[in-house]
Protein backbone atom coordinates (compact mmCIF):
# COMPACT_ATOMS: atom_id res chain seq x y z
CA UNK A 1 0.00 0.00 0.00
CA UNK A 2 1.20 3.31 -1.13
CA UNK A 3 -0.05 7.12 -1.54
CA UNK A 4 1.14 9.80 -4.10
CA UNK A 5 1.27 12.81 -1.90
CA UNK A 6 2.24 16.35 -2.63
CA UNK A 7 0.08 19.07 -4.29
CA UNK A 8 -3.08 17.48 -4.76
CA UNK A 9 -6.03 17.70 -3.04
CA UNK A 10 -8.34 20.36 -2.03
CA UNK A 11 -8.39 19.97 1.42
CA UNK A 12 -6.86 20.50 4.73
CA UNK A 13 -2.96 20.00 5.13
CA UNK A 14 -0.42 19.27 7.42
CA UNK A 15 3.05 20.43 7.12
CA UNK A 16 6.33 18.40 8.27
CA UNK A 17 10.10 20.13 7.51
CA UNK A 18 12.46 18.02 5.39
CA UNK A 19 15.63 17.24 4.93
CA UNK A 20 15.42 18.69 1.20
CA UNK A 21 12.82 20.28 -1.34
CA UNK A 22 11.92 21.28 -4.73
CA UNK A 23 13.19 24.43 -5.80
CA UNK A 24 10.47 24.79 -8.60
CA UNK A 25 9.54 28.80 -8.83
CA UNK A 26 5.93 29.41 -7.19
CA UNK A 27 4.95 31.35 -10.47
CA UNK A 28 6.52 28.30 -12.63
CA UNK A 29 4.12 25.82 -10.06
CA UNK A 30 0.96 28.11 -10.98
CA UNK A 31 1.23 27.44 -14.71
CA UNK A 32 1.15 23.95 -13.76
CA UNK A 33 -2.54 22.15 -14.51
CA UNK A 34 -2.52 21.15 -11.08
CA UNK A 35 -3.14 24.93 -10.13
CA UNK A 36 -2.51 24.31 -6.56
CA UNK A 37 -5.52 23.68 -5.55
CA UNK A 38 -5.28 23.51 -1.84
CA UNK A 39 -1.79 25.61 -1.75
CA UNK A 40 -1.62 29.74 -3.08
CA UNK A 41 1.55 31.40 -3.54
CA UNK A 42 0.43 33.66 -0.76
CA UNK A 43 -0.10 30.61 1.42
CA UNK A 44 3.55 28.93 0.10
CA UNK A 45 5.31 32.48 1.62
CA UNK A 46 3.29 32.20 4.81
CA UNK A 47 4.88 28.24 5.42
CA UNK A 48 8.39 29.61 4.61
CA UNK A 49 8.06 32.32 7.20
CA UNK A 50 6.59 29.88 9.81
CA UNK A 51 8.83 27.04 9.03
CA UNK A 52 11.52 27.81 7.20
CA UNK A 53 12.79 26.54 3.88
CA UNK A 54 12.83 23.67 3.05
CA UNK A 55 9.92 21.85 3.51
CA UNK A 56 7.20 19.69 2.04
CA UNK A 57 2.99 19.99 2.08
CA UNK A 58 1.07 17.01 2.28
CA UNK A 59 -2.97 16.95 2.25
CA UNK A 60 -3.87 14.90 5.43
CA UNK A 61 -7.67 14.73 4.56
CA UNK A 62 -6.92 12.57 1.48
CA UNK A 63 -4.23 10.46 3.09
CA UNK A 64 -6.89 9.64 6.03
CA UNK A 65 -9.19 8.78 3.22
CA UNK A 66 -6.87 6.71 1.03
CA UNK A 67 -6.09 4.64 4.27
CA UNK A 68 -9.47 3.87 5.13
CA UNK A 69 -10.27 2.75 2.25
CA UNK A 70 -7.64 -0.01 2.28
CA UNK A 71 -8.48 -0.56 5.76
CA UNK A 72 -12.17 -1.52 4.54
CA UNK A 73 -10.93 -3.58 2.48
CA UNK A 74 -13.47 -6.83 2.20
CA UNK A 75 -11.81 -9.98 4.08
CA UNK A 76 -12.64 -13.13 4.95
CA UNK A 77 -9.94 -14.15 7.72
CA UNK A 78 -8.45 -10.92 8.86
CA UNK A 79 -7.01 -8.35 7.02
CA UNK A 80 -3.31 -5.98 8.32
CA UNK A 81 -3.01 -3.39 5.95
CA UNK A 82 0.44 -2.14 5.69
CA UNK A 83 2.15 1.01 4.24
CA UNK A 84 4.88 0.55 2.28
CA UNK A 85 7.20 3.33 3.50
CA UNK A 86 9.57 3.48 1.29
CA UNK A 87 7.33 5.98 -0.33
CA UNK A 88 6.79 8.34 1.73
CA UNK A 89 9.00 7.87 5.01
CA UNK A 90 7.63 11.20 6.69
CA UNK A 91 7.61 10.70 10.57
CA UNK A 92 4.24 13.07 10.90
CA UNK A 93 3.29 10.43 7.54
CA UNK A 94 3.80 7.68 9.35
CA UNK A 95 2.47 9.01 12.92
CA UNK A 96 -0.59 9.85 11.13
CA UNK A 97 -1.00 5.99 9.58
CA UNK A 98 -0.45 4.49 12.47
CA UNK A 99 -3.35 6.17 14.93
CA UNK A 100 -5.55 4.93 11.81
CA UNK A 101 -4.44 0.99 12.69
CA UNK A 102 -2.33 0.70 9.52
CA UNK A 103 1.31 -1.16 10.09
CA UNK A 104 4.60 -0.74 8.43
CA UNK A 105 5.86 -2.61 5.78
CA UNK A 106 9.81 -1.45 5.89
CA UNK A 107 12.62 -2.96 2.77
CA UNK A 108 15.45 -2.64 4.96
CA UNK A 109 16.86 -2.52 8.39
CA UNK A 110 17.38 1.32 8.47
CA UNK A 111 13.85 1.67 7.38
CA UNK A 112 13.06 -0.37 10.57
CA UNK A 113 14.44 2.20 12.91
CA UNK A 114 13.58 5.18 11.20
CA UNK A 115 9.83 3.61 11.78
CA UNK A 116 10.69 3.53 15.51
CA UNK A 117 11.98 6.53 16.04
CA UNK A 118 9.02 8.02 14.57
CA UNK A 119 6.84 6.30 17.68
CA UNK A 120 5.96 2.92 15.64
CA UNK A 121 6.22 -0.14 17.61
CA UNK A 122 8.12 -2.85 16.49
CA UNK A 123 5.22 -5.32 16.61
CA UNK A 124 3.65 -3.03 13.83
CA UNK A 125 6.52 -3.53 11.66
CA UNK A 126 7.17 -6.09 8.60
CA UNK A 127 10.98 -6.08 7.22
CA UNK A 128 11.23 -7.07 3.71
CA UNK A 129 14.43 -6.85 2.23
CA UNK A 130 16.67 -7.66 -0.73
CA UNK A 131 19.78 -7.03 1.52
CA UNK A 132 20.90 -9.38 4.29
CA UNK A 133 20.62 -6.93 7.29
CA UNK A 134 24.07 -6.98 9.20
CA UNK A 135 22.19 -6.22 12.37
CA UNK A 136 19.39 -8.55 11.79
CA UNK A 137 19.59 -10.59 15.05
CA UNK A 138 19.56 -7.14 17.07
CA UNK A 139 16.19 -6.16 14.95
CA UNK A 140 14.73 -9.31 15.56
CA UNK A 141 15.06 -9.11 19.43
CA UNK A 142 13.08 -6.02 18.82
CA UNK A 143 10.32 -8.26 17.73
CA UNK A 144 9.76 -7.42 14.42
CA UNK A 145 7.94 -9.09 11.82
CA UNK A 146 10.49 -10.45 8.92
CA UNK A 147 9.91 -12.01 5.76
CA UNK A 148 12.75 -13.70 4.45
CA UNK A 149 13.39 -13.06 0.74
CA UNK A 150 16.49 -15.57 -0.73
CA UNK A 151 17.91 -18.95 1.15
CA UNK A 152 20.54 -17.07 3.06
CA UNK A 153 18.30 -14.62 4.23
CA UNK A 154 16.53 -17.78 5.89
CA UNK A 155 19.25 -19.69 7.10
CA UNK A 156 20.74 -16.49 8.80
CA UNK A 157 16.84 -16.10 10.60
CA UNK A 158 17.70 -19.87 11.56
CA UNK A 159 21.16 -19.00 12.73
CA UNK A 160 19.40 -16.13 15.05
CA UNK A 161 16.25 -18.23 16.16
CA UNK A 162 16.56 -21.58 16.08
CA UNK A 163 13.80 -23.92 17.04
CA UNK A 164 11.36 -20.61 16.43
CA UNK A 165 7.40 -21.25 16.75
CA UNK A 166 6.25 -17.52 17.15
CA UNK A 167 4.60 -15.51 14.36
CA UNK A 168 8.04 -13.60 13.19
CA UNK A 169 9.00 -15.41 9.95
CA UNK A 170 7.35 -15.39 7.10
CA UNK A 171 8.78 -16.52 3.79
CA UNK A 172 8.62 -15.08 0.25
CA UNK A 173 7.99 -16.54 -3.15
CA UNK A 174 8.61 -15.73 -6.37
CA UNK A 175 5.93 -17.83 -7.99
CA UNK A 176 7.47 -17.98 -11.41
CA UNK A 177 5.18 -15.37 -12.98
CA UNK A 178 4.46 -11.45 -12.47
CA UNK A 179 1.92 -8.70 -13.53
CA UNK A 180 3.15 -5.11 -14.52
CA UNK A 181 3.10 -2.88 -17.89
CA UNK A 182 6.90 -2.74 -17.63
CA UNK A 183 9.58 -4.08 -16.37
CA UNK A 184 10.24 -1.67 -13.41
CA UNK A 185 6.50 -2.75 -12.13
CA UNK A 186 6.85 -6.34 -12.51
CA UNK A 187 8.31 -8.15 -9.74
CA UNK A 188 7.53 -12.08 -10.30
CA UNK A 189 8.76 -14.29 -12.63
CA UNK A 190 12.29 -15.22 -14.11
CA UNK A 191 13.22 -11.30 -14.91
CA UNK A 192 12.95 -10.45 -10.88
CA UNK A 193 15.15 -11.07 -8.37
CA UNK A 194 12.23 -10.37 -5.65
CA UNK A 195 11.76 -14.14 -3.38
CA UNK A 196 12.87 -17.25 -3.44
CA UNK A 197 12.44 -18.85 -6.58
CA UNK A 198 9.22 -21.33 -6.35
CA UNK A 199 11.48 -24.20 -7.66
CA UNK A 200 13.38 -24.20 -4.80
CA UNK A 201 11.29 -25.11 -2.18
CA UNK A 202 13.01 -28.03 -1.26
CA UNK A 203 16.08 -26.47 -0.01
CA UNK A 204 13.47 -23.78 1.60
CA UNK A 205 11.73 -26.97 3.65
CA UNK A 206 15.47 -28.57 4.34
CA UNK A 207 16.59 -25.18 5.89
CA UNK A 208 12.93 -25.19 7.64
CA UNK A 209 13.92 -28.52 8.95
CA UNK A 210 17.41 -28.06 9.88
CA UNK A 211 16.79 -24.96 12.30
CA UNK A 212 12.90 -26.28 13.44
CA UNK A 213 11.88 -23.23 12.54
CA UNK A 214 7.70 -22.83 12.13
CA UNK A 215 7.22 -20.15 9.32
CA UNK A 216 3.71 -18.09 10.22
CA UNK A 217 3.30 -16.55 6.44
CA UNK A 218 4.08 -17.09 2.69
CA UNK A 219 4.38 -13.60 1.10
CA UNK A 220 4.67 -13.12 -2.32
CA UNK A 221 4.07 -9.72 -4.45
CA UNK A 222 4.11 -10.22 -8.16
CA UNK A 223 4.02 -6.53 -9.82
CA UNK A 224 1.60 -3.51 -9.77
CA UNK A 225 -0.26 -2.27 -13.28
CA UNK A 226 -3.11 0.20 -13.99
CA UNK A 227 -6.17 -1.67 -13.82
CA UNK A 228 -9.63 -1.39 -15.65
CA UNK A 229 -11.01 1.48 -13.92
CA UNK A 230 -7.22 3.22 -13.83
CA UNK A 231 -6.42 2.21 -10.30
CA UNK A 232 -3.65 0.39 -8.94
CA UNK A 233 -3.58 -3.88 -9.25
CA UNK A 234 -1.35 -5.85 -7.54
CA UNK A 235 -0.87 -9.39 -6.61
Amino acid sequence: LSFQAGFRAPAPTSVANSAAASRTPAAAMEATPEKLRFLTSEGTLKLREEFGTPFFVYDEATLKRQALKAMDFPHAFGLTVRFAMKALPNAAVLQLFDTLGLHIDASSGFEVRRAMAAGITADKISLSSQELSADLPDLLALGIKYNACSLRQLEAYGKACKGDRTDQLGVRFNPGLGSGGTGKTNVGGPASSFGIWHELMPQVQAIIKEYDLEPARVHTHIGSRPGPAGGGEGG
